[in-house]
Formats: structure tokens, sequence, C-alpha cells
């Protein structure tokens, strides 16, 4: 657990600090392999995996790796299931063994008959990392049939360092996917089919594709954060109330923000994506995120930018305005600035300068009016 809480400080990329969790966690577990995944603390939608050990260890190759994360995507967000990653957010101890979830009957789950089984991994542990009410990531751990099920002292085991693989989780964003890219390229669109297939896709989209695909997968292969926005847009179909579908994913070269539609009402299931390196509200929100910042507190960093004056806040907000600096001071040790105005700066300017130059209204959201018209 040491060990693990240390890893978490030292902001490791996101794919070095799964690889060395995953060391730690065998000496513990006894596992085939693992697969981790980072998930967007607002939707929930997967962002990203990590299906290196699962090639490694030869259950899936890099072009099968990306079909089977399809049919994970699948079993998450189309199919009621046994342990989905949002359910075991969801429970005080977010930790499941798939036998267990099924009482012994793991026929039972989608996920098993038509992913596990068929790959030679029959036993599943499965972990959802939760920080302050967010969940930041997931882990599934394999076993195949030699090694036998999971116990509950290995679900023990998992759970005792749940909180501290979120941290690190957090840490990890905050100091690699964080970083703003140098090359600000125009935005692509890329057009999904029926069966998550590249229908469209413009040039501009091929090098924002490569940023969010697994290295470990096929050169060709659908990042995995498309194939789950695609797949939640179009279970929205129907819904009266839709709007674009947005989720910020990170990369190792800055925030990626993806924008998805349905085309045209039809039945074709073609639904088109927009990526682009340039900030929403999504990042803005998410780089508050992952300093720990709470909502009262985005709340209050809005209002700074807005320009207002600490008693004006505690009286928009209905606070004593002891209270309200209270928040602030916790507000910059958080993001480490020493001002407001180095706050808005770092969290604000840097992302929507555009905006300010064109003078758009700030909302008491903390979004351009602009933006999300």
């Amino acid at each position: 657990m040491d060990e693990v809480a240390l890893l978490g400080r030292r902001a490791l990329p996101r794919d070095e600090y799964f690889a060395q969790l995953a060391g730690r966690l065998r000496r513990v577990i006894d596992c085939d392999a693992t697969c981790w995944h980072t998930l967007d603390p607002q939707t929930g939608l997967i962002t990203s995996d990590a299906p290196h050990e699962l090639i490694d260890a030869g259950i899936y190759t890099g072009e099968t790796a990306a079909a089977a994360g399809a049919s994970l995507i699948a079993s998450e967000y189309l199919i009621e299931d046994f342990n989905t990653f949002a359910g075991l957010a969801a429970r005080r101890t977010p930790v499941g063994i798939l036998s267990g979830a099924t009482r012994g009957c793991p026929e039972r789950s989608t996920r098993y008959r038509d992913l596990l089984a068929p790959s030679g991994i029959p036993f599943e542990l499965r972990a959802a990392f939760v920080a302050r009410g967010r969940c930041w990531g997931a882990v599934h751990v394999a076993r195949g049939r030699e090694g036998g099920d999971f116990t509950d002292d290995d679900a023990r085991a998992l759970a005792a360092v749940t909180g501290a693989v979120a941290d690190g989780i957090r840490t990890s964003l905050r100091f690699d996917a964080a970083r703003r890219g140098d090359d600000p390229s125009a935005p692509g669109l890329v057009v999904l089919d029926a069966s998550n297939q590249i229908e469209l896709v413009t040039p501009p989209a091929i090098d924002l594709l490569a940023a969010l695909r697994s290295p470990a997968v096929s050169a060709d292969a659908v990042p995995s954060p498309l194939v789950a926005l695609a797949t939640f847009a179009r279970g929205r179909a129907n819904d009266p109330d839709q709007r674009h579908d947005v989720i910020a994913v990170p990369s190792p070269s800055g925030w990626i923000t993806l924008h998805a539609s349905l085309p045209q009402a039809s039945a074709s299931s073609q639904v088109a994506i927009v990526l682009e390196r340039s900030a929403s509200p999504q990042t803005t929100a998410l780089r508050l995120e992952v300093e720990g910042v709470t909502p009262r507190e985005r709340e209050i960093a809005t209002l700074l930018a807005q320009g207002l004056s600490n008693a004006e806040i505690a009286e928009a907000l209905v606070l004593s305005p002891y209270t309200v600096q209270d928040h602030i001071k916790s507000l910059f040790e958080k993001t480490q600035v020493g001002s407001r105005q180095e706050l808005v700066a770092r969290v604000f300017l840097d992302d929507y300068m555009p905006l300010v130059g064109k003078r758009a209204p700030l909302t008491s959201r903390g979004s351009f009016a602009t933006a999300v018209g």
C-alpha cells in the first residue's frame, strides 16, 4: 500500500504508471494479465485503455485487441451486465469478482460469454478507482483456467489501494495529459459506421487519432474513446433532450475534445465525431478536477474569473466572506498559484484566450456562452 501511494505521487506518464502498478499488484494478486483504463469522471465513459499485458500474454494480438475493446464497451454501455465499471464505482467497496456477482454462474454475464470465456480468461476481478466521488479509472484482472478463481483475499487486497490508485491517475493526468500540445492543429472529422469502423476521416484527424490510440494496438484500430462515445451517442438517439455529446480525453500531448453527433435521424447508426485540441468547457472542468478542486471551489474560480470581489462572491453564493476566503485559499493551494490573476491565467486564459479576445461572456457554470450555444 505504501509503494502504491508513493508510485502515485511520482507523476509518471499513464502507460508507465499502469505498467509499474501492475508489477506491484502481481506481487499480492496472482494473475495472467491486467488491463487498465482511464474514465471520464463526469460521464463515466472510457477515455483510454492499456491492453499491453493482454497482448504480451498472447491472449490478444494488436489486431484483435481493438475488437475485444469494442466488445467490452458494449458490455459497459449497451447491455445490462455484472460488475460494470459504473456499477462498481457506485459501491462503498468498488471491487468485484465476476463469479461472486453471478453466484457461481458466470455464464449469466454477457461479457463472460462473448469475451472472457472465448479468450481463455474465465476468471475476472475488477475494480473502479474513485476519489472524492469521481471515478478516474478502472482495471480488469484476468486469470486462465489453470490459475483458478479469485478469492475474497484478492478482492480485499485490491480494495485496499483503490483510493491511492485513483489519486495516482489524477496526478498522472495533471502532469502528463494536461500539457498543451505544441501543434494546435485544425479540428478533424471522423465518421463511424454501425460497426464502429471508419467510413470517413479528414487529414487533420489522422494525427489526433494516433494520439488517442493505445500504442499496443494496431495502427488502424479505432481508439476506444471514440467507440465509447459513439456507443453512448447512439444510445441517446431517441432522447428528446439529446444534444451533442462531448468528452475531454487525455493524451500524452494534451487534452483532445471529442464532439459526437448523429448526422441524421436515420437507422444507419452513423456517428460523426469532431476531434480538436482547442479547449472546451469539459477540459477546463477536468483541469480543475485533477487538482482536487471541489464543486464549490469550481464555482468560486468561475466568479473570480469574472472579476468579482470576495464580497460579491459571498453575496452571489449566499456565503459568509470568511467562508469565501477559506475556499479561495484552498483553491490557490490546490492549483499552486499565488493570486487570482495567476489562477485565471493558468486555468482559464490558457484555454480560452480567443474567446476572451472576443469579449465572450462567462456564465456562472464556468463556460463561455458562445462556446456552448
